[in-house]
């Protein structure tokens, strides 16, 4: 089956097997044809997952990559919930909310994860999909992939919007994509933070025509609806999306003016201390009593001279 002629509804479904335990060997079927063969199931120590389909065993000419999204904080063990949401899902959410920017280790393993793919199968057009954390750490793969015609298409579905975490050169690369690449967003569903408009994301922007459901179930499809021919229903902007786009903003906004207060505080301590540990070492003699402990009234004089 070839994935370019799939429909809306058929990539779903598609994205939807991240979830499962595919096993290497295991033929995948879609409806009643065959997707193709489960080729590996890459699983590392940070906890980044991603399952590679092709249509032949050996020297497959199409390649699908299923960047697995998280297994849930009830579904989840010890290992996922460290691993997916204390190391990766949490930092993003902090950088985006706080403009912190850091990189967790997932995000760089699934960059190089893909190049190594990449070149691993060099007469394969790959098909690129990533749903919730699969969205993050496929976004970031794009701004560090090195075999832009090898891609054949992405889809992105209920992630938030790592490009305003991007730099420059990073924005850089995955603009190569857009043409390339479709954005699903559900406004219902409060992981898709970061969106504003239709232009600063990875790719192009498709919002789905829902109606308000609960969070998760948002979050995992459950407001994407279909025509008959398995076109997936989607809107324009509107101006629901902008009143959720103007809060997550204000949100951001108060995040990155607390994050530059907390900045503006630790430097200026780090200068006090630094002046405070100067003035210790020019101590005089006459300061130390005779157990060998600075005169506490002296310190405090010192330390009250520092701060003012």
């Amino acid at each position: 089956m070839n994935n370019q002629y799939l429909t809306d509804e058929q990539r779903v479904l598609v994205a939807k097997m991240e979830y499962q335990l595919l096993t290497p060997g295991q033929k995948l079927q879609l409806g009643n044809r065959t997707l193709g063969i489960v080729l590996q199931h890459i699983y590392t120590a940070d906890g980044f997952q991603a399952f590679v389909i092709g249509n032949r065993w050996a020297n497959p000419r199409q390649v699908t990559i299923l960047f697995k999204g998280s297994s849930g904080l009830i579904r989840g063990n010890k290992e996922t919930i460290t691993n997916e949401w204390l190391n990766t899902n949490f930092p993003i959410l902090w950088s985006l909310l706080f403009q912190n920017h850091q990189v967790p280790a997932q995000l760089t393993t699934a960059a190089r994860m893909l190049n190594r793919l990449l070149k691993q199968y060099p007469q394969a057009k790959f098909y690129l999909y990533g749903h919730s954390l699969g969205a993050i750490n496929l976004q970031y793969a794009l701004a560090h992939c090195r075999y832009l015609g090898r891609i054949k298409q992405v889809n992105l579905y209920e992630g938030p919007n790592l490009y305003i975490l991007m730099n420059h050169r990073e924005q850089q690369r995955v603009r190569k994509f857009k043409h390339k690449t479709d954005n699903y967003v559900d406004v219902n569903d409060p992981v898709t933070l970061g969106y504003y408009d239709g232009r600063h994301l990875v790719g192009k922007l498709h919002y789905v025509n829902c109606e308000p459901l609960p969070p998760v179930t948002a979050h995992m499809w459950g407001g994407y609806r279909f025509w008959p021919s398995g076109r997936l229903m989607t809107k324009r902007v509107d101006e629901d999306f902008r009143l959720v786009a103007d809060r997550q903003q204000q949100l951001m906004a108060i995040g990155a003016s607390m994050n530059a207060s907390w900045r503006q505080w630790r430097m200026a301590a780090q200068e006090q201390r630094a002046e405070f540990q100067s003035r210790l070492q020019k101590l005089s003699p006459s300061a130390v009593v005779a157990d060998g402990l600075f005169n506490r009234d002296q310190l405090r004089k010192w330390w009250d001279d520092v701060v003012e």
